[in-house]
């Protein structure tokens, strides 16, 4: 029983050290003549490493997405920022042009003062979205987040083929991602309303909804004058509580992803459940609560690894939200043993590998990590894993071996021997 308590306060206190080390964002919002902005939305958009190197996703980290509103005088404050990390922030209010605010680092003190500058209106009715985001009863929402994750327009000029071939394209074509000319975020006035505009002419957009004390929502929204109506709702309740030998496990993280995450097609289809992953922190007893879960979705709850490798692994577990209002428990989540792996990456020219590499593992069936950096030496350790996994390392310069892009290791014992080997990037 003594060693079960110890293993449960170490990681709670390896997690409330981790929190501990966090840093606190501070700065200021007016307009171009330095007025103060209130109620200004301040975004973590992208964030990467300050010190040596990664290629892990910039829209992955667990910071992206912490968003938080300007107060009196313009002022923000953003906590529980990572301190290795720097980021760009997205700046946001009503009736001014979006703002990107790269290279911000915390801990050198207070971001620099954002000016944003009026948006101007746009006459073209073929160019914009224009919508009202309301509650189940009809309320408007104010404040709320509307992204485009996708845009359906008819290309400028013609598409060149694998074969080199001009083709002209009378349709419009489907385009994910950051796209060019399309402004990056909306957030809605006190009457609920949003605008958002392309550089050209368009017939769709497909946007993702988050509006506070509401599930998100993805929807495709064609172009035109007339405002559409979006209802968004209170979602589900998923409720649970980690314990390792029995033991609550306070101070963790939860996350919870969709089964059948699916993607996006062509048309802006919506295929499965696309929605980014939900994450919930546990409470002294071991509790957690993910409010506004989207409803109709098969998910998996689990332990987020960076939280609880220490200690092992949790989950994935099933469960399923089908109505809203509904409360789902899911019941006690076990950290179950988790298995070591330790390794070496060489690089294929014989080089020695630069300080600040790193490599990341990733969870199969979730959208769970963790990153741990690589030695001088090319080792690299790896605890609380259990089940298949794919691991890729960021090393400047150099790439996986041809056929070697995805390399999957399956964690049912400890392994000390794991080898990863890299060639240098061809320059063309």
């Amino acid at each position: 029983m003594r060693s079960w308590l110890l293993i449960a306060c170490l990681g709670a206190a390896c997690c409330a050290a981790f929190a501990a080390d966090h840093v606190t964002l501070t700065g200021k919002v007016t307009d171009g003549l330095g007025k103060p902005l209130e109620n200004a939305t301040v975004m973590v958009y992208h964030a990467g490493v300050k010190k040596g190197y990664s290629t892990y996703c910039p829209s992955c980290y667990v910071d992206c997405g912490k968003r938080t509103a300007t107060g009196h005088g313009g002022a923000f404050t953003i906590r529980g920022l990572n301190p290795e990390l720097k980021f760009e922030l997205l700046v946001v209010r009503d009736g001014y042009t979006p703002r990107f605010v790269k290279g911000v680092d915390p801990s050198q003190g207070p971001a620099e003062t954002v000016a944003l500058a009026p948006r101007e209106p746009v006459d073209d009715p073929g160019r914009v979205v224009r919508g009202r985001i309301v509650d189940a009863e009809g309320q408007p929402l104010s404040a709320a987040v509307v992204m485009p994750l996708g845009i359906s327009a008819v290309p400028d000029a013609p598409l060149e083929t694998s074969g080199g071939r001009h083709v002209r394209i009378e349709g419009p074509v489907t385009t994910y991602g950051g796209i060019e000319g399309l402004e990056p975020i909306a957030v809605t006035n006190a009457n609920g309303e949003f605008e958002l505009a392309y550089r050209k002419k368009a017939t769709a957009m497909l946007l993702q909804v988050e509006a506070r004390g509401k599930a998100p929502k993805l929807i495709a929204v064609t172009t035109g004058g007339e405002r559409k109506t979006i209802a968004v709702y209170d979602g589900a309740v998923i409720r649970g509580r980690l314990v390792n030998h029995g033991k609550p496990v306070a101070d963790a993280e939860m996350g919870l992803v969709a089964q059948n995450r699916g993607g996006f097609g062509g048309n802006l289809a919506i295929k499965g459940d696309p929605y980014d992953e939900i994450r919930i922190g546990t409470r002294k007893d071991g509790t957690f609560s993910m409010t506004n879960v989207p409803a109709q979705v098969d998910w998996y709850i689990y332990g987020k690894m960076q939280s609880i490798a220490p200690l092992g692994v949790a989950g994935p577990v099933k469960c399923a939200a089908r109505r809203d209002g509904e409360v789902v428990n899911v019941g006690d989540v076990e950290v179950q043993p988790g298995y070591r792996l330790r390794g070496k990456v060489t690089l294929s020219d014989g080089a020695v590998m630069a300080e600040g590499m790193r490599i990341t593992v990733s969870a199969g069936q979730t959208l769970d990590s963790q990153t741990v950096g690589i030695g001088r030496d090319g080792r690299f350790e790896f605890v609380g894993l259990k089940g298949k996994y794919s691991i890729f390392a960021s090393v400047r310069g150099y790439q996986p071996q041809k056929n070697r892009a995805d390399i999957e290791p399956v964690m049912d014992r400890d392994t000390d021997d794991f080898a990863i080997t890299l060639d240098p990037v061809a320059h063309r």
